[in-house]
Order: structure tokens, then C-alpha cells, then sequence
């Protein structure tokens, strides 16, 4: 068959509708191209957003480490220093205990014995103050008794600061109470022949 003539037989085979369609066809490729290079540079941004999205919340994590670790470390904190205030509240009533037995002529040289024993038992200092007192009044006896100042502190600060009586009368009775830092606590009496 003759060339020519094959061209010319395909020319009147392919009508204008499927010229149409074949041109249509052709022209559909490069949107599809277009389409495939727009999916791709949408993964590589889906990848590089996925990057960001990991280093905020890599940064988050952090930044909610370290207040955590802050808070945990203030936890601790507190709690060392209420279990000092703990220890230095019953040392004060250990001492306040142990300075019962006083009498006006030995108040200061207990006081001075029992601060060494519980300064040197304990991680804490003990101080110890003594003063004697007389009161009279017209309508009851004469009270004479024994002002204990007792301070437990750690270092130069005190922790607590505990006050207790030692009461002299006929019937001998103790009274005592108890002021922590900046405050002031009622006086509890307790009856009986020094108990």
C-alpha cells in the first residue's frame, strides 16, 4: 500500500469528533502532570509541617520537664522544712518535759544540761533561758515559779520558740503552753503535783 494513501485513509477515518476527542485526550495530560507535581510538593509539605509540629511539641514537653522538675524540687522543699518544724516542735516539748524536775535553785544549771544534751542528740541547737519569779497578791498565796524560754533553731533561725512555767506554791502545780514563730498559743494548765 502506498503511504500517500494510507494517510489519506486515516485522515477520513478520524473524523472531527474523534479529533476532538484525540486532541482533548492530549491536551488532559499535562493537568494531570500538573496534578502529580502538586501532590508531590503537598507531601513534601505535609512532611516539612510534620517537622514543625514535632519540634513545638518537643519544645512544649520541655518547657513542661523543667516546671514539673521546679515543682517537684519545691515539693521536696516544703517537706524537708515542715519535717524540721515537726522535729523542732517536739524537741521544744521534750525539753519543756524534761525541765518539770526544776526547782528555783537548779533551774539554770538543768536548763543549760538538758540544752547540750538535746543540742547534741539532734541535727538542731537548743537554747534554754531561766528566769525566776514571785508574784503576791492580797486574797491568794505567793507564787514564785520558773520562766523557761525554750528555742530550738537551725543555724542563727529560730524555729520555734516554746515558753513553759514551773509554778512553786503550797500545792505545786506546773503550768505551760507553747508560741511557735509569730505567733502566740493559749496556755494549757495541767493539775496534779508536778505531772
Amino acid at each position: 500500500m502506498n503511504p500517500i494513501h494510507c494517510f489519506m485513509r486515516y485522515q477520513t477515518a478520524l473524523g472531527p469528533s474523534v479529533r476532538q476527542l484525540l486532541v482533548s485526550a492530549g491536551s488532559s495530560l499535562p493537568p494531570l502532570a500538573k496534578q502529580m507535581r502538586y501532590q508531590q510538593f503537598q507531601k513534601r509539605n505535609r512532611s516539612g509541617s510534620l517537622i514543625i509540629e514535632c519540634v513545638i511539641a518537643s519544645i512544649i514537653l520541655a518547657s513542661c520537664s523543667i516546671a514539673l522538675l521546679k515543682w517537684t524540687q519545691k515539693g521536696n522543699q516544703l517537706k524537708r522544712q515542715a519535717n524540721t518544724h515537726t522535729a523542732a516542735v517536739l524537741i521544744a516539748e521534750n525539753a519543756a518535759e524534761r525541765l518539770k524536775q526544776a526547782t528555783v535553785e537548779n533551774a539554770s544549771e538543768l536548763a543549760i544540761s538538758v540544752a547540750s544534751k538535746l543540742s547534741e542528740q539532734q541535727s538542731l541547737g537548743v537554747t534554754i533561758t531561766s528566769s525566776s519569779f514571785s508574784h503576791k497578791e492580797e486574797s491568794a498565796a505567793e507564787l514564785i515559779g520558773i520562766h523557761f524560754t525554750i528555742t530550738v533553731s537551725q543555724g542563727d533561725v529560730p524555729i520555734t520558740v516554746k515558753h513553759s512555767w514551773k509554778l512553786d506554791t503550797e500545792n505545786e502545780q506546773s503550768v505551760g503552753g507553747k508560741a511557735s514563730t509569730g505567733s502566740i498559743a493559749r496556755s494549757q494548765e495541767e493539775g496534779g503535783n508536778g505531772e
